[in-house]
């Protein structure tokens, strides 16, 4: 070694450094470098494993995302049956309340008219008690009086006039 040493002009300081070197290599690869490479795997594998769980919570929070939509769209859904459920029975009670008041404004008009008719009736038959008692009264009048063209012709004025007067 000594002539390689002298071949290449290298001094002894040079050649203990170069040796010096090589030791603190194999030192720094025996010792130093596992620990190193095993801190570095550890930090690689903590990076890939936050990537990993961000990837997932991201996962996890779309798939919330995507249940509190559908929840939300389910609850517009319910709602809009609650709405059109609530407009039916308003319709179906508005409609079930004017038939009630068509039956009650039917009722009070037939009972109107029944009235009226009632009416009718007493009024006609209070005028056939009065023309039967005017008829009467004529016929009282005839047999008493000897009847004359004038007199019959007073007694018509006086019948029309009785009727006339008579309410109807």
């Amino acid at each position: 070694m000594g002539s390689v040493v002298q071949a290449l002009g290298l001094n002894a300081t040079l050649v203990a450094q170069i040796f010096n070197f090589l030791i603190l290599l194999v030192f720094l690869r025996l010792v130093v470098y596992p620990p190193i490479v095993k801190i570095l795997e550890q930090r690689q594998e903590a990076i890939q494993g936050n990537v990993a769980a961000a990837q997932e919570e991201r996962k996890q929070a779309e798939e919330l995302r995507q249940q509190y939509l559908g929840d939300m769209q389910k609850a517009k859904e319910e709602a809009n049956e609650v709405i059109q459920k609530a407009t039916k029975a308003a319709e179906d009670e508005s409609r079930s309340i004017i038939d009630a008041a068509k039956q009650e404004a039917d009722r009070i008009k037939e009972s109107a008219l029944q009235d009226i008719e009632r009416e009718k009736e007493k009024a006609v038959s209070e005028l056939r008690e009065q023309v039967a008692s005017l008829s009467i009264l004529v016929a009282s009048k005839v047999v008493d009086e000897k009847i004359t063209a004038d007199v019959q012709r007073d007694l018509i004025n006086d019948f029309i006039k009785e009727a006339g007067d008579l309410p109807c």
